[in-house]
């Protein structure tokens, strides 16, 4: 169960006036896994997930950067997997990992959007476009 997101950095650099098409591609990593303390509030372990969370604006157009955390919590017994797998092999679970990455992509997603605006990007994500008929689109024209 995912308790809590938090952002530590965002960053937007608008580089060039685009001249052709541009490209927008983002990426998504775990830098790290550490096990830590509810306290005050309890003894419980959690575990925090550092990410770094990237659109690139090609050619060389712009940049955005978000990084931040999530603490997650589950039992001791799938903590203590998720960060023996993390120290070995730094992955995680498919199972687990879709949740995170589908809750950072949400919230990062969403955010980034409003500062690409900002800056009159063009949207990283694609948005559902109305397509007229073949016989609507005649009489239109």
């Amino acid at each position: 169960m995912i308790l809590n997101f938090l952002l530590d950095k965002i960053y937007i650099e608008r580089k060039n006036i685009p001249k052709s098409s541009i490209e927008a591609r983002n990426s998504l990593r775990i830098q790290n896994i550490t096990e830590e303390s509810l306290e005050p509030l309890s003894k419980e372990k959690v575990l925090k997930l550092n990410f770094i969370y990237n659109v690139f604006y090609e050619p060389d157009i712009a940049t955005l950067e978000m990084t931040g955390s999530i603490v997650y919590k589950t039992d001791e017994k799938k903590s203590k997997e998720i960060l023996n797998e993390w120290n070995k092999e730094k992955k995680i679970n498919p199972g687990i990992s879709s949740v995170i990455f589908n809750h950072i992509l949400t919230r990062c997603s969403v955010k980034a959007l409003r500062l690409a605006q900002e800056l009159n990007l063009p949207p990283h994500i694609p948005f559902p476009r109305i397509a007229l008929k073949a016989e609507q689109a005649k009489k239109a024209s």
